[in-house]
């Protein structure tokens, strides 16, 4: 009787929560994937959002040999000439700031992102991001939720702040200083993902 019973509870637990159900995959991040990236000055915000992403990276999900937890790796590559912030002014300042010309690439790497137990929400992984921006990387803690939409293809999203000072870089300024974009600007990823 009670063997029964842990193996229907086994069977209903959902995605990335046991080992049973653990496969090594790998999954494309599609096209339709975006990335934004917002923030602030002192008179507006500006978002800026990825565009003529060709997704050809993928996340690789891959079982624990001690433990059988699945856990996510992968990187992605945006353009760093690729953002669209809404105003012709305020892309070009953007692109100019991330030095687009000098590094055209910005990366995102994703390492062991994983459950939680102790966080009642199964769906959400907890990890290291490292950003790498204007040819400097680093490395910061980042939380985020995997939806799965059928059996090939699930849904990654979440968001990290950091700041263009952690870079190395400056804030654009306009009007002789009278505008200044605020240091702190956020990262949020909606990553479409197909199993290959």
């Amino acid at each position: 009787m009670a063997s029964n019973l842990f193996v229907i509870i086994v069977a209903v637990i959902p995605f990335l929560s046991s080992p049973v159900i653990c496969d090594d995959t790998t999954w494309q991040v599609t096209a339709k994937s975006r990335l934004e990236i917002s923030g602030a000055t002192n008179i507006n915000q500006f978002r800026c959002l990825s565009i003529n992403y060709e997704g050809q990276d993928t996340i690789k999900e891959t079982c624990d040999g001690e433990t059988g937890e699945p856990a996510l790796n992968g990187e992605i590559v945006m353009k760093s000439s690729g953002f669209d912030c809404h105003n012709s002014i305020m892309t070009r300042d953007f692109a100019r700031t991330v030095n687009a010309n000098a590094f055209p690439e910005i990366r995102i790497k994703f390492i062991s992102l994983k459950r939680d137990f102790s966080v009642k929400n199964e769906n959400r992984l907890f990890g290291k991001v490292e950003i790498t921006l204007a040819g400097k990387s680093k490395l910061y803690s980042v939380s985020c939720v995997v939806k799965e939409e059928n059996e090939e293809s699930k849904h990654l999203e979440g968001n990290r702040t950091f700041h263009f000072s952690d870079f190395g870089l400056e804030p654009p300024q306009k009007l002789f200083g009278a505008v200044k974009v605020k240091d702190a600007v956020s990262v949020d990823f909606h990553l479409k993902l197909r199993s290959i």
